[in-house]
């Protein structure tokens, strides 16, 4: 019964509730939310140039910014785990846009996190960049050839 319920929720984590079409235009904008009760939620990329990213209630990438009203993330005592080992780079976005389009919307972005645990994390030279209820214009600064200067705290080493 356990799984089943673990199943469900995982289910309904990736709940995206839209009003309209898909990436086109802005005239029916769509409400994300992602629920976690008693969840872990994890993705890990090891080696030279692997991308671990993340979303969560988040659009990343090539979108309309006009697109998204309502970003939601509630996460009570759940996990959440983004890493990345050995020079690759692990992207999280909880409730936030990543992409140029990002920087011009104007949703509400909201994550309400209780009783969890939220890491991103790089090691061996690998670099972690999180977004929370927050926008980015970085999706995964693997194309950039410095990983400084583009205003996103880096996890560095263990």
């Amino acid at each position: 019964m356990k799984a089943l319920v673990t199943v469900a929720l995982i289910t309904m984590s990736s709940l995206a509730l839209a009003n309209g079409g898909g990436g086109g235009g802005g005239s029916n904008p769509t409400t994300q939310a992602t629920f976690l009760v008693n969840t872990s939620v994890m993705n890990t990329s090891d080696g030279m140039n692997s991308a671990s990213e993340q979303n969560l209630a988040s659009n990343a990438g090539n979108f309309t910014s006009l697109n998204t009203k309502d970003q939601t993330v509630d996460a009570k005592d759940s996990y959440i785990l983004n890493e990345s080992k050995r020079g690759g780079l692990a992207t999280q976005n909880i409730a936030s846009n990543a992409g140029t389009a990002g920087l011009y919307s104007t949703t509400t972005q909201v994550a309400v996190i209780t009783g969890s645990t939220v890491i991103n994390k790089a090691s061996w030279g690998a670099q972690a960049t999180q977004n929370i209820s927050s926008n980015s214009n970085c999706i995964t600064c693997l194309n950039s050839s410095s990983s400084h200067g583009h205003g996103h705290g880096h996890g560095h080493g263990d």
